[in-house]
């Protein structure tokens, strides 16, 4: 079936839900269990994507000695991160996902973040059903 949209720029990013690199991970703990998100891309001051933050990576640093609001993003963040060039094609995304075993792809302008699109985004823009340009 051809997509209804054809890049991931086309359709409307979905979760816009990020973290900053100096932000504490309590913080960030606060905002995912608010978001009832699983993780988030972590940004620089200038919003360029330099990682990603997970529950899981929360979940670790809980085991640990010190207290989250202690600790910053950027100490335990994964620094590799996918992303998906605004132009990406939906079955590019969606490969790079099935590949991958993620559920959400950050979107990107050149380095900068421009949102986030998850599986659901994807479906959504393949079939035209409920999406926002």
């Amino acid at each position: 079936m051809r997509p209804k949209f054809q890049t991931v720029g086309e359709i409307k990013k979905g979760n816009m839900l990020y973290a900053r690199e100096e932000s504490s991970v309590f913080d960030v703990a606060v905002q995912l269990l608010d978001s009832h998100e699983g993780g988030m891309p972590v940004i620089t001051a200038d919003d360029r994507v330099v990682g990603f933050i997970s529950e899981q990576d929360i979940l670790q640093a809980l085991r640990g000695s010190r207290r989250l609001e202690d600790i910053l993003v950027k100490e335990i963040m994964n620094p590799i991160v996918v992303v998906a060039e605004e132009e990406a094609t939906l079955e590019e995304a969606s490969q790079a996902m099935e590949d991958l075993h993620i559920h959400r792809l950050p979107v990107v302008r050149g380095e900068r973040l421009i949102g986030t699109i998850t599986r659901h985004d994807l479906i959504r823009a393949w079939i035209g059903l409920n999406v926002e340009v």
